[in-house]
C-alpha cells in the first residue's frame, strides 16, 4: 500500500486541519482527517483532540466494524464535550478517515468533508457532504444562488459534544484493487476540486505521488480556506 498526503493554511493564519496515519494493533491501517471548525475556538487544538481519541479507542479492539468506529466518534465528542466546559467556548471539527483491512476498506465521516474511491482512473463513489446546501439539494428544494453563497459552509453534523448531530456516515469497498485510489479530503480541497476534475488530475500519471503533487500545485493557487489530502492505492 502507498499513500501520500499534503495540509496547508492556504490564506488562513492557521491550519486547523488534523492529519492521522496509523498502523493500529489489529494489524488494520487508519486514515484520519479532522477540519477544526471555522466560527468556533481553538479548531486545531480539537482536530487533534479528536483524532487521538478516536485511534486510541480503536487501538482497543481486535476487530472493527461500523457501530465501533461510531462508538470511537461518540467517546470523541465526549472529550470535546469536556474540553468544552472546562475552556468555556465552543469547540468542534469535522471528520472523514479510511481502515483499511485485508479484505475490505470502511470510509466514513462527519461533516463537510470528502471521500473518493477511484478505480482504473474512473471516480465509481462519493460521499454526500452534511452541509445545509447537500440536504436541501437532496429533498430537491430551491435555493436562490444568492443564498448558496450564504449557506455554503452551514455545517448540519460535526463533532462538537452533542451526540444528536455527529452521526457518521459509511460506505465499504470490499476486495479493492491494486489499482484504486481512495482521496480523502478537506472542504478546502472539494470547495475548489471536484470528483470529475480530480479523476482527470490522476489519469497523468501512474505514481501517486506526482498526482497529489499536481492537486496541491491546484490547490496552492486558488484555495482560500485549509486544505488536506490523503490519496492511498495500491492496496
Amino acid at each position: 500500500m502507498k499513500y501520500s498526503t499534503f495540509s496547508h493554511k492556504g490564506s488562513r493564519s492557521v491550519n486547523e486541519d488534523k492529519i492521522h496515519i496509523e498502523s493500529l494493533k489489529n494489524y488494520s491501517e487508519l486514515f484520519l482527517i479532522a477540519d477544526g471548525m471555522g466560527g468556533y475556538e481553538d479548531g486545531e487544538n480539537a482536530a487533534s483532540m479528536i483524532v487521538e481519541s478516536i485511534s486510541t479507542y480503536l487501538n482497543t479492539l481486535k476487530e472493527i466494524i461500523p457501530k465501533d468506529i461510531q462508538k470511537a466518534i461518540n467517546k470523541a465528542n465526549l472529550a470535546i464535550r469536556q474540553y468544552q466546559q472546562i475552556a468555556g467556548y465552543k469547540s468542534g471539527a469535522t471528520l472523514a478517515g479510511s481502515i483499511v483491512m485485508i479484505d475490505k476498506i470502511i470510509c466514513f465521516w462527519v461533516g463537510d468533508v470528502k471521500i473518493f474511491h477511484f478505480r482504473n482512473n474512473k471516480l465509481i463513489k462519493e460521499s454526500k457532504p452534511h452541509s445545509l446546501v447537500n440536504e436541501l439539494i437532496q429533498i430537491n428544494s430551491y435555493v436562490e444562488p444568492e443564498r448558496i453563497k450564504n449557506i455554503k459552509h452551514v455545517v448540519t453534523r460535526s463533532i462538537q459534544g452533542d451526540l444528536k448531530k455527529s452521526e457518521m456516515d459509511y460506505f465499504e469497498v470490499i476486495n479493492p484493487e491494486k489499482d484504486d485510489v481512495l482521496i480523502i479530503c478537506s472542504d478546502g480541497v472539494h470547495d475548489k476540486l471536484n470528483g470529475l476534475q480530480i479523476e482527470r488530475m490522476l489519469s497523468n500519471s501512474d505514481f501517486i505521488d506526482k498526482n497529489v503533487l499536481a492537486i496541491e500545485d491546484v490547490l496552492h493557487d486558488v484555495a482560500k480556506d485549509n486544505y488536506s489530502l490523503i490519496a492511498i492505492t495500491n492496496f
